[in-house]
């Protein structure tokens, strides 16, 4: 008999030891092995799916909220050729497209480029005219294709279907998580480029999704309404005419509720509504919820506005949490490629040397917030001032001296 197969996660086989001969329920039943990531439905998710499209836009929509600061650009010069060539913009694409689909590449065109030059090099001097961004999906990568572990080209689909051959030397790659390389079933796309983000929170959705559709079906169905009409039986028991004699009367009784919320009935007849009463569908829904934020390591605050315990509290905790996820992804995977681009960019535009910047505040603070500290502030200012730690003169040069600085440094 051929074994069946199941499809299951690893916390699954753990629980109920699938996957493990000497610890199988039935002895053929195995677990499916890891088939790779359908990007055409994560697709759909992230299009249908709200949820899903939060996941995979959030953090790179936070972690360019504000502007960059381009070392080496006093002027300014080098980050508004970054804005009007669309650099920043491409990157946070870049981003989604890492989340959604496992990895992208940016394609850097330049001066005097066309489809036909794309395969070859790009010359010394030209200067950078745009940048286009192409998902993993679109990529085709063969295994002929790689020397090693880098590819010698890449092919993409342009929008009018044809194929185009673009050289590395134009393409900066954006990775995803890379792939356990001990993993089966990786296809060579996921074994280059990364797995992606909402891949982890696919199932997930899928179980919210359908205890939402659940507790819908629920509540539009919660109410039966019951006719006990006298002689009903007899009425359905007349030769020819019977049948339609109930359809007619039942016909009046729902024309009379849809019209006055009357009913008709007779001397022994009896209406009712039986409704059913529902518990704990709350805690169901909050532990989907939570299932969902655990897959996406986005708070749930953040993700579905409202608290883990569902109680009103400040999500202090959750916007620290979110913030280390947005600077950890884009330290990882975007400011290597992002610093890489920057610099070349400064080189054949500005003819500047700029290879390096920081990230601008995941968050900033909001008047009140900035009221608030700089009040604690002054009240450590002034426990240092009545310990004689520091004079006044130092606290002015060093607190408002040209604006408002958190540092306070004394001169000997």
């Amino acid at each position: 008999m051929e074994k069946s197969k199941i499809q299951d996660g690893a916390y699954g086989n753990f629980v109920t030891g699938m996957g493990h001969a000497q610890m199988d329920k039935g002895e053929s039943t195995f677990a499916k092995p890891y088939g790779g990531s359908d990007l055409y439905e994560l697709a759909k998710m992230k299009v249908q799916d709200g949820i899903a499209a939060r996941i995979v836009e959030c953090v790179p929509e936070t972690a360019f909220k504000h502007d960059i600061s381009i070392i080496g650009d006093e002027d300014g010069t080098v980050l508004k050729e970054c804005f009007s060539l669309g650099l920043i913009e491409a990157l946070q694409v870049a981003g989604e497209y890492q989340r959604l689909t496992g990895g992208a590449i940016i394609v850097t065109e330049y001066e005097n480029d066309d489809l036909q030059s794309l395969a070859a090099p790009p010359t010394s001097s030209a200067k950078v005219r745009q940048y286009r961004v192409y998902s993993a999906g679109t990529v085709d990568l063969q295994s002929s294709d790689f020397e090693g572990d880098s590819p010698k080209v890449f092919r993409v689909t342009l929008l009018d279907g044809e194929r185009r051959e673009i050289h590395p030397q134009r393409c900066t790659v954006i990775y995803g998580k890379k792939a356990p390389d001990v993993l089966r079933g990786v296809s060579l796309r996921e074994r280059f480029f990364g797995t992606p983000a909402l891949k982890a929170s696919e199932q997930s959705l899928k179980n919210l999704a359908n205890v939402m559709a659940s507790i819908v079906n629920m509540a539009t169905e919660t109410g039966v309404m019951l006719f006990s009409l006298e002689n009903f039986n007899e009425m359905l028991s007349k030769p020819d005419c019977g049948i339609r004699d109930a359809q007619e009367l039942i016909s009046l009784v729902k024309l009379s509720m849809s019209s006055f919320r009357g009913v008709f009935s007779g001397a022994n007849d009896k209406f009712e509504i039986l409704s059913h009463n529902f518990t704990g569908l709350p805690e169901v829904l909050q532990k989907a919820m939570n299932m969902v934020s655990a897959d996406s390591r986005i708070p749930m605050s953040i993700l579905f506005g409202q608290s883990a315990t569902g109680l009103a509290q400040t999500n202090e905790g959750d916007t620290k949490a979110y913030g280390e996820l947005v600077e950890s992804w884009r330290s990882r995977y975007i400011y290597r490629p992002a610093a890489r681009l920057i610099s070349e960019l400064a080189h054949r535009n500005c003819n500047a040397s700029c290879s390096e910047f920081e990230w601008g505040p995941v968050t900033v603070l909001s008047l009140k917030e900035q009221l608030e500290a700089k009040k604690l502030q002054a009240e450590t200012l002034n426990i240092y001032y009545q310990m004689g730690a520091i004079d006044a003169d130092s606290i002015r040069e060093s607190v408002f001296h040209n604006g408002h600085s958190w540092e306070v440094t004394v001169e000997d």
